[in-house]
């Protein structure tokens, strides 16, 4: 079964960026992907309504970071914006970052609502 990574592109192009081969680094508060490392997973919209796949990689690595400076040195690379949702807060005690390899545009096809197996809200199978 191959599988998808949802990616909330609501507050910034995450997934444009993604595609575009201009964000190697997809984040995460927890390490939710980490047992994807080493596999080809596909990256699709979140939203309910649009479940759009549109693009292939594989997960090569993930980095554990654990301090603001690191976290904005690194911010050329996992395209979070400054006040972004998903941006370090004062509460932050670590990021993880999935190094993505490979990236292949996909000609884009929506993701029924049936026929998956949920991995949390992060991953299925599809």
């Amino acid at each position: 079964m191959p599988k998808i990574v949802w990616i909330n592109s609501t507050s910034a192009p995450f997934l444009d960026d993604i595609a575009a081969r201009l964000k190697p680094f997809e984040t995460r508060s927890r390490d939710m992907l980490g047992s994807l490392v080493g596999q080809r997973v596909i990256f699709a919209e979140s939203s309910k309504k649009q479940r759009l796949a549109r693009c292939s990689a594989d997960i090569r690595s993930v980095r554990k970071v654990t301090t603001w400076e690191e976290w904005d040195a690194l911010r050329p690379l996992h395209r979070v914006p400054v006040g972004n949702d998903y941006d370090w807060k004062p509460w932050t005690r670590v990021k993880y970052l999935y190094e993505l390899r490979n990236v292949r545009r996909l000609r884009p096809f929506r993701i029924p609502v049936t026929g998956i197996v949920p991995h949390g809200r992060s991953w299925a199978e599809y």
